[in-house]
Formats: structure tokens, sequence, C-alpha cells
């Protein structure tokens, strides 16, 4: 039976190497490269050692895969689990339209799990991640934004299945054990929206990335699933959109348009912070340099009507919800006058400039931007002596026609890494990710992952 999953099996293991341009090439090892950054900044952050605590790891040994950032090694699935979850805990983390997800933190690890017992080279590692993202936007765009709507967390859901496309890549799996993967990972996928502003929404990420490698391996094993696992009445499609519709057609046309190549197939992030709040913190920013240091009276965020379903809180208690206020987002904006990994701390959570600028922030839908699909927004601002200003950010920067040079990849990259290596470390790595796109052996690039954080089982908290 030629089912939609064999469709999708055939694809990925068809697909030959040169039929990916070198712009999608140039795009996949830019993702990487920052998902290596935000996975190492990941690292320092609370529930990383929590995550430590509860996989099984060890300092080295064959058939292992790295913890990044630490000099631990785990059971493939372990590790895909961890380095999901650091590589989502900053919210830093690429995205993809029309999937609303974060495509990199559950596809990257997955490869970097079974890398090493596949052989892979560089150049494995870069179409895998190419196939990978294929998958996260068809399934969008098949069943968006009504997914989204209903509450599942895309990442979670569109991720496992992405990242086992990626697994299944790289092991060299046959049509009929991809198939099987496919099935046995459209039964592990999950995750609910309402955690959102917590530590399981990176977690969202690790199960992702680990239930692609679990597919995977359980396949090659001899698993057996249903072949119809999306088409099916009890099958993914249905049973994530039911009674909210779908279209099965994206799911028959792998490749074309190529997803990565697409307008917002892949997006970097400028800002450690929900997607959505990205062109309201640009728009802030400028905003600051307009007002210079006038006294202000009030805010206002003109935003599209989507906005309103990732951007749950307003006032925050934590660090994490604070990258789902476009309130406490455009305030820490016009107090420093840039938002980066510092302004999500609780320092900053509980800066009196920023609490005392907040309640003064309305948001509110824009008629201008009101079906935006990209989140734009128009912030406007009145100060005190009756001046009033108005900045409209249409896209974010990050987005492929605003794609991050080398260099702000660099300088995002370092902030990131350097809370794990040393400098010279750091752009040692940085280097070596820009360069996969090579029949070179991968083993190197991934040793260079492995870090100094022996001790981070100790800081973790009972």
């Amino acid at each position: 039976m030629d089912t939609l999953t064999r469709k999708l099996a055939a694809y990925t293991l068809g697909s030959a190497d040169a039929d990916f341009p070198p712009r999608a090439r140039r795009f996949a090892a830019d993702a990487i490269t920052d998902c290596v950054g935000c996975m190492l900044a990941g690292a320092r952050e609370p529930l990383a050692p929590m995550i430590l605590n509860v996989v099984t790891s060890a300092p080295r040994g064959q058939g292992l895969a790295p913890l990044v950032g630490t000099a631990l090694d785990a059971a493939p699935a372990d590790a895909a689990l961890y380095n999901g979850t650091v590589a989502h805990a900053l919210d830093y983390d690429d995205t993809n339209h029309p999937a609303y997800a974060h495509p990199s933190a559950a596809i990257v690890p997955a490869m970097f799990a079974v890398a090493s017992m596949a052989r892979a080279s560089g150049r494995d590692l870069i179409v895998a991640y190419i196939l990978g993202l294929e998958v996260m936007g068809k399934l969008g765009r098949a069943l968006n934004t009504a997914h989204y709507k209903q509450g599942w967390h895309a990442t979670a859901t569109f991720g496992t299945l992405a990242a086992t496309v990626a697994a299944c890549r790289l092991l060299r799996l046959t049509e009929e054990q991809t198939t099987m993967a496919l099935g046995i990972a459209a039964s592990a996928a999950g995750g609910l929206r309402v955690n959102f502003g917590s530590m399981v929404k990176p977690l969202h990420a690790g199960y992702a990335a680990r239930n692609g490698v679990l597919a995977a391996l359980l396949a090659r094993e001899g698993l057996i699933s249903s072949e119809q696992a999306f088409e099916h009445e009890f099958g993914y499609c249905n049973v994530f959109n039911h009674g909210a519709g779908y279209d099965l057609a994206p799911l028959s046309s792998w490749g074309e348009p190529l997803e990565i190549l697409t307008d917002y197939g892949l997006a970097l992030k400028a800002y450690p912070s929900c997607g959505a709040t990205h062109t309201a913190i640009e728009a802030a920013i400028g905003l600051k340099a307009d007002i210079a240091g006038a006294p202000i009276r009030s805010i206002r965020a003109g935003v599209s009507e989507m906005a309103f379903q990732p951007l749950i809180h307003v006032m925050p208690k934590t660090p994490l919800e604070g990258k789902f206020s476009l309130h406490f987002c455009i305030a820490a904006a016009l107090v420093d006058g840039a938002v980066n990994l510092g302004s999500f701390s609780e320092e900053k959570v509980t800066d009196p400039a920023i609490l005392a600028l907040i309640p003064k922030i309305t948001m509110e839908i824009d008629e201008r931007v009101r079906l935006g699909t990209e989140f734009p927004t128009v912030v406007s601002a009145q100060t005190e002596n009756g001046a009033e200003y108005e900045r409209l950010v249409p896209l974010a920067l990050g987005k492929p026609e605003r794609w991050l040079s080398t260099a702000q990849l660099h300088d995002k990259y370092m902030d990131c890494a350097t809370r794990v290596f040393a400098a010279a470390h750091a752009d040692k790595v940085f280097e070596l990710a820009q360069s996969l796109d090579s029949p070179a052996p991968a083993e190197a690039f991934l040793e260079a992952l492995r870090g100094p954080v022996q001790g981070a089982r100790l800081a973790a908290s009972h």
C-alpha cells in the first residue's frame, strides 16, 4: 500500500545530497551552529542539572553520545532528551512557520545522538537537517493554524516526526524500517501549550528528540507499527486536529517547495524570548532612541490576532514567564535599550524601572496587522509632554529576508557558548559547525561539543 507514511519514508531515503542547493546547505549549517550555541547557554540553566540527575550518563563510552557542554556521554535517547531540553531552555533557538515551532531543538539533538554510531559525515548532518526541517514545515502546512489553536505545542508534536526522519536518514534505515519508525513516533508525539512559560516547554523539545531517536532505533530492531500513521481515521492528523480540519495534500508533495528555502521556513532568533515578541522588541528599542529620555505616559502595542496565543503573561513572576510577556519585553527594551540573555533574570523580573513601566502598556489588536502570520507589531508611545512616537516592524530580524550575517550569528553564538567554553574553544566549535558541509567525518565536531561541566550533577537541588 502506497501510504503517506511510505511516501515520506521513500523521500527521506531517496533524496540525494545533490538535491539540496547551496543556499539550503548554508541555512542548515547556520541553524546547527545557532542550535549548538543555544545548547551551551542552556547547559547553565537551572533545569540542566535536573535532567542530568535523571539520565544515565558516563564519562565516555562506545555507542554513547555527547551531552553537549559537559564531560559526560549518555545512551542516544538520553542524550537527545538532555540536548533537546537545554537547546530550548532559553527560548533563543530558531523557529519555523507555518509550523509555529522550534525545529532545530528537536532535530539537531536527534542527529547528534546517532551521528557517531552512524559514522556520519558533516554533509550527512546537513542533509539530515534539511530533511527534518522539511517534515516540520509540511506538517505545519497540513495541520496549522488549527493545530496550534487546539493547544498543541508543535515543537513536540511535529518535532517528534521531524527528529525521526533525521535519525532514520543518518542511520541509513530501509524504507520499511523508516515507515515503521514514523508509525512508532506518531504514537509518541504530544505536548501542551499550557506549559508555556514553565520548564516543561523546553522539555517538549527534549521529548521530541528522544522520541525520534527511540523510534528509529526500535524500527531498526524490527518493531512493527501501522503504516497509515498520517491518514487513518485514528491516525496522527485526524486525532490531533479532530474537529478542526487539516489538509493531507502537503504530505504528498515533499520537497515542493523545499521548506528550508520558503519565505518563513527557518528563522534565527535575535532575542532570547518567544518569537511573537521580537518585532515589538525591535520597535521598542527604536522608540527608546526617538523618545530620548522623556518620561513615558503610555504605550500601546498593536498586534495580530495570533499574538494572543503564545503571549499569555503580563506581569511575570519568573524569567521564563517574562519570555512570554509582551509587556515585560517592551518594558525591558525601553528601559535598557536592548534585550539579551541578561534581560531574563531574577534581577530584571524585579527591576523597579521595568515593573513601573508594565502597567502603562496595553496590548490590543491593530487592524493594520490583525491578520499577520509573522507577528508584526506596531508600538506607539506617548510622553508626559504629549509627544507621540510610533514604530511598525512587519518582520523580525533573523527571518530569511533579514537573515543574520555571519558576524551577527557569531556574536550571538559567542554570547551563548562562552557561558560554558573558554572563548578560544567556543570559536573552534563555531568554525567546525560552519564548515560541516563536507564529506569529512563529523567525529571531530562531535568531540569538540564535549565540555568541562563534569560536576553539573551536584548543582541540582532536591
